[in-house]
């Protein structure tokens, strides 16, 4: 077993060591982060919405279940 590396940069709970989020120098933007999170999984879900759609194209298609998803 290797040992665990930390995360470079961020020392949490110590507010002002490099990379401390929505500190001066901090490395990034919580909410910006938090927002672009948002995104990718609004996309996620818009994918698995359309794939769902497919899915339930080919089953009546095939004459599988009714179209409803169980």
């Amino acid at each position: 077993m290797y040992p665990r590396q930390q995360q470079e940069g961020y020392y949490f709970p110590f507010p002002g060591f490099p990379g401390f989020p929505g500190y001066p120098g901090g490395g990034g933007n919580v909410d910006q982060r938090l927002d672009r999170l948002e995104r990718q999984i609004q996309r996620i879900n818009n994918r698995i919405d359309r794939l769902d759609r497919r899915v339930d194209r080919i089953e009546r298609r095939l004459g599988y279940g009714d179209g409803y998803n169980y």
